[in-house]
């Protein structure tokens, strides 16, 4: 494909068939053409997701406010651009929304808005996004440092949380699930690497062995089972410092993460473990987290959008702002859990270039007590926002009750819509940022856990990833078109998932099958969920596909010996490879082989 042009133009073409009355598409193609020509994709990824944010603004608050960077229609408020779809949603004349607005349109609006906001950006571009958000981490850490919590919501967040998580006093450091997470770690280590450079920590006493449950130290000491090399790279001095990274985000900004050391990371898994058990186990928060299930936020969205009931509620750097001072708000009624915490936190980060810092605020994503600690900060925040709305004192039963108005997964907050401002105000007063654009308090449009959705209908745009006109065959790129396509053809945008089909089709150079929608093969998805059966198999007795698949590379990376014996303990027998002690995957390299894979799942 040899512009992205050719996209938009059968995006059109699907409009044109889903709304025949709308008006000028044909003109808006040309206009799109004209200014991709003259600004690039700055036009596609910038400027269209910033008439996209203020057509959802326009949605939530009933009146649409055209942004910079677009001429309007002679005498009214709406953009030339796609003017025959939004006057078909807002008052040519007045920008209010109006009481028939088309759904459908809504959703073709949003869709043509939304394609490329989170396309990937040139290695240029990726690297200013860095600098970026790097110098973000920094400046949002010098905030949290000086964060001062008032003294009325230092006792409410401190009385909330003593209700909560009642067992976690009672855990122990050896019976707690410690596991090596799937992510880099400072040494650079591979994955069974990991476990070596842990046997030698022991060996060099790096940690209390007696509390976390080995009592063989003078057994690993008498063999020598860790290379000269793994043992220089376990240096002390890195131990305390992570190293911060980022990640593409979408197309204007990157997200930042970062890289703990091995032994930081060895434990944190462990707590993270015994946080998410605690929570199910709990009362109060069990009525509002649910972190492996991100479909409760989601239905919530949905019915807020229907009914207005629900607000939700997105937050700016939300877990760059939580301090020090917040956690201990939180937890400081479960000592020896918040000892560990802190314990297992790095104090220091390091941008891998010139700058170390000691860090004030709690941690960075990456850290794997993260999620759970700042899911569990946000809805008490929120609980001490409904009681204060209430004037209710914070008794158990009361903060009980309270936890039934709100639900939270991660920095997604969803709450009655009564309460909504005051939560906003109880955020803002322990140090976090709410940001206004992104939060939807009142009006028929929500969003939450990807979820968008707008009078009760799920709108959620695709998003393409890569640039079509890529001339790139790497699996990943390859495999997020195949599922672009699909889903395009499962809303409807049938001239688009054909256009995606042949940039596939042509980049792997063969035609690809039906397969099941929930098929571990690549191919191609109907409504009717019909799939092409190509052989029998004698062996297994059942139909089979022949297509392609995405396998993980892998590299050598041989354990054996002690630290072989430690992961065996750590890691669960379900889903290990035959081989895992001799090689181990390369994270975000992958290939394209050819397979039969079962026709019928």
């Amino acid at each position: 494909m040899k512009s992205p042009i050719a996209l938009l133009e059968s995006l059109a073409d699907d409009f044109a068939r889903l709304d025949p009355d709308v008006k000028g598409l044909k003109r808006d193609l040309k206009t799109l053409e004209l200014r991709y020509e003259h600004e690039g994709y700055g036009f596609l990824s910038v400027a269209l997701p910033a008439l996209r944010d203020a057509f959802l603004l326009g949605l939530s608050r009933r009146k649409f406010t055209c942004p910079a960077g677009f001429k309007l229609t002679r005498g009214g408020t709406i953009p030339r651009l796609f003017s025959g779809m939004f006057c078909e949603v807002f008052e040519s004349s007045t920008g209010q929304l109006k009481e028939d607005a088309s759904i459908g349109v809504i959703k073709s609006l949003f869709q043509v808005l939304s394609l490329f906001k989170k396309t990937q950006m040139s290695d240029e571009g990726s690297e200013e996004l860095h600098l970026k958000a790097v110098a973000g981490f920094f400046s949002t850490d010098e905030v949290a440092q000086q964060v001062v919590i008032p003294e009325r919501e230092s006792f409410m967040l401190s009385r909330v949380g003593s209700f909560c998580l009642p067992n976690i006093e009672n855990f122990k450091l050896e019976e707690l699930d410690y596991k090596h997470g799937p992510g880099a770690v400072v040494e650079g280590l591979k994955a069974n690497q990991k476990w070596a450079a842990l046997s030698e920590s022991i060996l060099n006493d790096d940690f209390r062995t007696d509390l976390y449950g080995y009592d063989c130290v003078d057994s690993l000491r008498d063999l020598s089972i860790v290379s000269q090399k793994v043992v220089n790279s376990s240096n002390g001095a890195s131990r305390g410092i992570a190293r911060l990274v980022t990640v593409p985000k979408n197309s204007t900004s990157r997200r930042t993460i970062t890289v703990e050391p091995l032994l930081k990371q060895f434990f944190q898994q462990g707590l993270n473990t015994t946080l998410r058990r605690e929570i199910l186990k709990c009362g109060i928060l069990s009525n509002c987290l649910a972190l492996t299930d991100q479909s409760k936020n989601q239905q919530l969205a949905l019915e807020g959008s229907l009914t207005d009931e629900w607000s939700t509620i997105d937050l700016r750097s939300a877990s760059d702002l939580i301090s020090m001072k917040l956690v201990k708000k939180v937890f400081g009624h479960h000592a020896s859990f918040f000892d560990a915490l802190i314990d297992c936190r790095s104090t220091s980060v390091t941008d891998g270039v010139n700058k170390t810092v000691d860090v004030g605020k709690f941690a960075g994503m990456g850290n794997a007590t993260t999620f759970p600690v700042q899911s569990i900060i946000f809805a008490l925040i929120s609980i001490c926002a409904i009681l204060d709305v209430k004037g209710k004192y914070p008794s158990y039963k009361e903060v009980e009750r309270a936890s039934r108005h709100v639900r939270v997964y991660g920095d997604d907050i969803i709450v009655r819509r009564v309460y909504a401002h005051q939560v906003v105000i109880w955020l803002q007063r322990v140090g976090l940022q709410v940001n206004e654009k992104k939060s939807f308090i009142e009006g028929n449009f929500k969003e939450s856990c990807g979820v968008e959705a707008y009078a009760g209908v799920d709108i959620t745009p695709v998003y393409i990833r890569y640039r079509p006109d890529d001339s790139s065959t790497d699996p990943s790129l390859i495999a997020h078109f195949v599922s672009l396509s699909n889903q395009c053809w499962l809303d409807g945008y049938y001239a688009m998932a054909n256009k995606l089909a042949e940039l596939v089709e042509g980049k792997i150079g063969n035609p690809l099958p039906l397969v099941k929608q929930a098929s571990g093969g690549l191919g191609w998805h109907t409504r009717q969920d019909a799939c092409c059966p190509h052989l029998w198999n004698n062996k297994l007795h059942r139909f089979e596909t022949s297509t392609y698949v995405i396998k993980p590379r892998k590299r050598r990376d041989i354990l054996d010996g002690i630290p072989a014996l430690l992961k065996f303990f750590h890691v669960p027998l379900e889903g290990r490879q035959v081989n895992h002690l001799q090689t181990s995957e390369i994270r975000y390299k992958s290939q394209i082989v050819r397979r039969r894979v079962p026709a019928f799942n």
